[in-house]
């Protein structure tokens, strides 16, 4: 079957070869992405061992000319063809494995040539892609490592440096180098360490670089900044001598301070009341601070270009508050010590400004400053609000609870910023992911002030999930049912859709996705009792018009236990079972079903099992009434009430006696006779009747039927229920109170008359293992008619 598979490969190569060599150069680019879906089929071929290759020459023919043809088109003249190799490149090491990898020196040769040309940046971004994943297929191999990516990695990374740092460079390929540093840099740092310098210059251009810098030279995308800033939070590694903790703690300090610089200048507009708590000074005097507009020559803390005016200064401090995250987000070689004091005051210093909300406003202007400036500034901080929640959210996520009580410090400075701010769907969306990860961790912990404090955000979000719901039906009218009705009941808690929400639809729907997200979590995590009604009613109105699966499952599972009015809460379980029949939740909530345990063998088996269930409530009743029947050699107990007299009396004596009286009498004949004798002998003989015995299974006799007792309730022996016993037949012993009631009205001899078991179960308030079963064995009755016969 693996020569057929090789042969099968090898006639589709031959294909992909012969295709490849017939077609013109210019024409390749369209066939290229063929042939290389039809390389990964010959997986087995290219993948094969040279011993396996060596049985065929013709499949060693096929594969060696195929590797030839693509070492010639990466060397081809024209660009279609230099762009088709590449592609085939990665495609055949991908397919071909280490076989294929192992003699793959040339074309990577090929490859660093083909970045130093002047080819379109396609060309060369597609050359690094397919170096990028040669040098990580080495990573298991220390031998490929030393052959093919210690030697090529320096070449690569400066001709990947000179084209980012040309002109010609394009936003798509100076993404792809970037994107390839961040994933070569951890595991070759040494190599480059020689690089270092040259590309934390490049990172700092590109970070230092905004739309609103007039100083700015360039421009670089969001994406290409987001890259910049996780790669220079990688540069660590390449710190000689185990430096790398060091060094990752003063970027960070540096990215603090750089911030703290700017905070300086753009917030002096107003008057901050926010006293650090970590030292930090300012950078420079009031006077010099208040001269001329808000600028920064440059910035030597962290290393970036100058900035000027409050425009670019925002974003420059939104800028060094992404490359704290990048630094908390990205990982480390080793164990780091973070500074959480100067992360958490620099959050505190920016909600502590806020935008001025009426006449209330606790914030003070600074008249020194001109009124356009503030007014600019106010315009510009839920940008940069929405920058430092999620950078909690950040901290949050990578320490969980440890960080707990800082979050939950942090979330009354967010509540406020949130009041004043409402209007920014970037800060609603943030602040909704905020709150949803606090609740995560420390949501039941809660009180009634912590509640209250948030449920203004749990208001809003209630508006905006019901808000998307009424948008969503707007826009397609022709569609009827539930869905209009949850839009006009919206409508009637006063939300109406914003005209202007079709120009941010992905906005919209982070927003709506961050609000759906939260709800559930805000049911299920908040305690019942802290919440008030009307807070918890909007929540279960947004969850029922919204049909919201997860909030309605989470209300159900946490309703509150009674009303405001004192009466018991309804539960949205009726409305959960109908909007979502089929749901696994509805049906673990109506219909809870419990696994059977089996705590024994079966009853046909195991008999005996109950017999020694009863033996331990033997014990229990000998514990609790501590009196055991005189005259036995075992310790056996019967239960006794106010008329019943002690242990050793006239009546107990006698149960002893009479005890298997109640039994249908036998007429032994002959041998069987003197055997019968001798055991009913031997049973009376005995004291007190041997509860330990286990009752014999009978295939036809009858059952007699049960007296019930007169004695009172408490006095009853406790009765162990055992469902679902199957039916035995055996004569009950009487109790010494229903021996007094029986024999003044019928002979103890008298034999009782049948009835079905299950009458006897019906019937009888007591069960099989209060009273131990006399044994009646049908085969000596068997034996005993033959013998008449005879």
């Amino acid at each position: 079957m693996a020569v057929m598979t090789i042969q099968e490969s090898a006639a589709t190569l031959r294909a992909a070869t012969y295709r490849l060599s017939s077609t013109p150069h210019r024409e390749l680019p369209r066939t290229a992405p063929q042939i290389a879906a039809h390389l990964w089929t010959c997986k087995e071929l290219l993948s094969s061992t040279p011993d396996t290759a060596k049985q065929s020459s013709e499949v060693s023919v096929t594969v060696h000319r195929f590797k030839t043809l693509l070492a010639t088109l990466l060397q081809d003249r024209t660009i279609e063809g230099r762009w088709s190799a590449v592609v085939l490149t990665k495609a055949a090491v991908e397919a071909g494995g280490v076989e294929v990898l192992s003699k793959s020196n040339g074309w990577v040769r090929s490859l660093l040539g083909i970045l130093k040309k002047h080819d379109p940046p396609t060309t060369r971004s597609l050359a690094v892609i397919t170096l990028t994943r040669i040098f990580m297929l080495t990573w298991d191999h220390s031998n490929l490592v030393r052959e093919i990516t210690t030697p090529a990695l320096p070449a690569f990374l400066s001709a990947c440096l000179t084209n980012a740092e040309n002109k010609r460079c394009s936003a798509s390929e100076l993404q792809t180098i970037l994107e390839a540093f961040a994933v070569l840099v951890p595991r070759h740092p040494t190599i480059f360490r020689n690089n270092e310098t040259q590309i934390r210059a490049l990172l700092t251009k590109i970070i230092s670089t905004t739309p609103s810098n007039p100083l700015a030279d360039s421009h670089y995308t969001q994406q290409q900044q987001l890259t910049s800033q996780r790669l220079l939070a990688l540069l660590h590694h390449c710190t000689p001598k185990q430096g790398a903790a060091n060094n990752w703690d003063e970027t960070l300090k540096a990215a603090i301070t750089a911030a703290h610089n700017i905070c300086d200048r753009l917030f002096r507009s107003v008057v901050e009341t926010q006293s650090s708590s970590a030292g930090v000074q300012h950078s420079a005097t009031q006077n010099v601070l208040l001269q001329g507009e808000a600028e920064l020559e440059s910035d030597v803390a962290f290393g970036l270009r100058g900035w000027k005016g409050v425009y670019a200064g925002s974003e420059r401090l939104e800028s060094l508050i992404a490359q704290i995250r990048a630094h908390i987000e990205t990982g480390t070689g080793g164990a780091v010590t973070v500074r959480l004091g100067l992360i958490v005051d620099l959050l505190a210093r920016l909600f502590s400004v806020k935008a001025p909300r009426g006449k209330d406003s606790l914030m003070q202007a600074n008249n020194q400053v001109s009124k356009e400036e503030r007014d600019a500034l106010f315009r510009l901080l839920p940008s940069i609000h929405v920058a430092a929640v999620r950078l909690t959210i950040t901290l949050l996520d990578r320490f969980g609870g440890v960080i707990a009580s800082i979050a939950h410090s942090l979330l009354a400075d967010i509540v406020d910023t949130f009041d004043t701010e409402r209007h920014d769907i970037y800060l609603r969306t943030a602040t909704y992911s905020l709150l949803a990860s606090v609740l995560e961790v420390e949501g039941p912990s809660f009180q009634k002030q912590d509640v209250a404090d948030v449920e203004r955000v749990i208001r809003s979000c209630c508006l905006d999930i019901s808000s998307a719901t009424d948008r969503s039906t707007t826009q397609s009218p022709a569609v009827s049912g539930p869905g209009d009705r949850a839009s006009n009941d919206a409508i009637s808690l006063g939300i109406q859709a914003s005209r202007t929400r079709s120009s941010h639809p992905t906005a919209w729907a982070d927003l709506h996705n961050a609000a759906n997200d939260l709800l559930p979590v805000c049911l299920a995590k908040l305690d019942p009792a802290s919440v008030s009604a009307k807070t918890r009613a909007l929540t279960d109105r947004t969850a029922i018009l919204t049909r919201h699966k997860n909030a309605l499952v989470a209300s159900v599972l946490n309703n509150p236990l009674k009303s405001a009015s004192g009466r018991s809460a309804p539960s949205l379980l009726p409305l959960l079972a109908k909007q979502y029949p089929d749901a696994y939740e509805s049906e673990a909530l109506l219909r809870p079903r419990m696994p059977v345990i089996r705590t024994g063998r079966s009853r046909v088996e195991g008999v005996d099992d109950d017999e020694s269930m009863a033996d331990g409530f033997e014990e229990d009743e000998d514990n609790d009434y501590g009196q055991a029947i005189p005259g036995s050699g075992t310790d056996e107990v019967l239960p006794t009430d106010g008329g019943v007299d002690a242990p050793g009396s006239k009546e107990v004596a006698e149960v002893t006696e009479d005890l298997y009286s109640a039994s249908p009498p036998r007429q032994p004949v002959g041998a069987q006779a003197t055997v019968v004798e001798t055991v009913t002998e031997k049973r009376r003989a005995d004291a007190a009747p041997d509860f330990e015995r286990s009752a014999k299974r009978m295939h036809t006799p009858p059952v007699a039927e049960t007296l019930l007792s007169s004695a009172p309730v408490a006095a009853m022996p406790t009765a162990t229920a055992i469902p679902e016993q199957p039916s035995s037949s055996f004569v009950t012993a009487p109790e010494p109170s229903q021996r007094a009631a029986s024999s003044s009205q019928a002979p103890a001899s008298e034999v009782t008359r049948e009835q079905p078991s299950a009458d006897m179960n019906a019937g009888s308030d007591l069960d099989e293992n209060d009273l131990p079963p006399l044994t009646m064995d049908s085969s000596d009755e068997e034996d005993e008619e033959e013998e008449d016969e005879e």
